[in-house]
């Protein structure tokens, strides 16, 4: 085969492009133009918009708020008072009244697909119509408020990710009621530190879960969870693999089974939906921490903070519209919501310096409290994959939370660091526990030696708990991991007592 000449460098430079994207036809460019033209302003490409955004985000979000089509029944009076600063917890949109869930319903077309549900052991994909989705929200609305849940009440949710639970959180929503959720894989230890601080009035539950082919009874778990939790008014059970005829809930006291639980008495007509007209800082999730380094800390996201910032998301970056389509594909345990109405759910996240909407604070009924920050919003370090090192064949964490390097010759992950000349070759699902920026040689080798990986109950890696094992601190809420006897191997090792 004879071969082509290849192109010289002036010969590629000067060809003519092919082919290029047009952003004139995305949210994108129809947002920067109406903003422009709205505010007087030279916006003329992606980074322009950018950084109007963040030095004038109160009209960059005053903007958003009119392109966004978002429902309200009454009108903002200030977006936010730009003079105070994060840790100052600023109001959004302070004087405006909307429901989040009357914002996810409002599609027209009756007809349209709103979920697709697929679960394991289930060939068959679940379709819920706008329709059928709505038919239901407002049965577990009305169920709720019979039972006496109202605005402010915690409702949660120790269930699969699937219709059930989408129609019980939209329920609550448009109650103005708080929702909350965990996973069934999740221990007895593990759901009473996080609902414990809530103080839940009403749980849905499932009586098992498939999980590898394999059926896992979830009663027993179930019924030490309602026991740990004495405001409970009531506890509806719904049956996920066997029907009800088969499963006993004589045990779990206030329980009632789903279709019991949404039953209208005879003669009565279909409940109409009823949306709360709620403030925009009013509680909407509260979502938790990992629990690795002590309780998991409450984190609550507003209303409308989660409803803006998800059309923000969903319809600038990435140009959803109600025809597409989202792939969700996680547990309850992170919430979110598909509020383009592309279909199905995405998880909050903090990254912008401004962002209307999320606070943390420990759950108590008139408090509230704000964690002091810098000028910039960093909660996470994500670590990247452990690639080898090109000078000992070992392995080397590479994340940061600050962006710089402790040492020329160090890599900091959080509090954790190796140093890529002395670390030795080290299985990939190690941990890195108990060695800094500061490790010597030995102290490396040592903590390979002992370094067998701690796990969280959903597979997370944790170096913290371990570290304050080797430093002779006491590790609460070991319930938190899926093998706590691994702390026990770190636990009065000689060679690190003054470490």
């Amino acid at each position: 085969m004879s071969k082509q000449p290849r192109a010289s460098r002036e010969e590629i430079l000067e060809s003519q492009v092919m082919w290029e994207p047009d952003g004139k036809s995305t949210h994108m460019h129809r947002f920067r133009a109406a903003a422009a033209a709205a505010c007087g302003l030279a916006l003329e490409n992606y980074d322009d918009l950018y950084h109007w955004s963040v030095e004038s985000y109160s009209d960059f979000w005053a903007e958003f708020w009119k392109f966004s089509g978002l429902v309200f029944s009454r009108m903002y009076d200030e977006v936010v008072d730009t003079t105070k600063g994060i840790a100052d917890i600023p109001e959004w949109f302070k004087g405006s009244r909307l429901n989040y869930a009357e914002n996810l319903l409002q599609h027209k077309e009756n007809d349209r697909v709103a979920l697709y549900a697929a679960r394991e052991g289930r060939e068959e994909i679940v379709k819920v119509t706008f329709e059928e989705l709505r038919q239901q929200v407002a049965l577990f609305a009305a169920a709720m408020r019979k039972m006496g849940v109202k605005q402010g009440d915690r409702v949660v949710g120790y269930l699969p990710n699937g219709v059930h639970a989408v129609e019980a959180m939209l329920a609550a929503a448009s109650i103005g009621a708080v929702w909350s959720s965990t996973s069934p894989d999740f221990g007895v230890n593990g759901v009473l530190d996080r609902f414990s601080q809530i103080q839940p009035k009403l749980i849905f539950s499932v009586e098992a879960v498939v999980y590898n082919g394999k059926e896992y009874s979830h009663m027993d778990k179930l019924q030490q969870v309602v026991k740990g939790l004495p405001d409970l008014k009531k506890v509806v059970l719904i049956p996920y693999i066997s029907s009800k005829e088969k499963i006993d809930i004589s045990k779990i006291p206030n329980s009632v089974f789903l279709d019991d639980f949404l039953a209208t008495r005879k003669g009565e007509q279909a409940p109409q939906l009823e949306f709360e007209q709620l403030p925009f800082s009013h509680p909407l999730f509260i979502m938790f921490s990992s629990g690795t380094t002590g309780a998991p800390k409450c984190m609550v996201h507003s209303a409308g903070g989660t409803l803006i910032q998800h059309l923000k998301e969903h319809i600038l970056h990435g140009n959803m519209s109600s025809s597409d389509i989202i792939l969700y594909y996680t547990t309850v345990a992170l919430t979110s919501s598909p509020a383009s109405w592309a279909r199905i759910f995405l998880f909050l996240c903090i990254k912008e310096r401004f962002r209307p909407g999320t606070w943390a604070w420990p759950w108590k009924p008139g408090t509230r409290k704000e964690r002091q920050s810098g000028a910039r919003v960093v909660s996470w370090c994500a670590p990247s994959r452990s690639p080898a090192s090109p000078h000992t064949s070992g392995t080397m964490r590479t994340g940061t939370s600050t962006g710089r390097r402790i040492s020329p010759d160090s890599q900091v992950s959080g509090h954790m660091a190796t140093t890529a000349e002395s670390t030795p070759k080290l299985e990939a699902s190690s941990c890195w526990a108990g060695v800094t920026a500061h490790s010597t040689p030995m102290e490396c080798g040592l903590a390979v030696q002992k370094s067998i990986t701690l796990y969280t109950l959903n597979g997370k890696k944790v170096e913290v708990a371990v570290k304050q094992i080797i430093a002779g601190k006491a590790v609460e809420h070991r319930g938190a991991f899926s093998n706590p006897e691994t702390l026990d191997l770190y636990q009065d090792i000689p060679e690190l007592q003054d470490f």
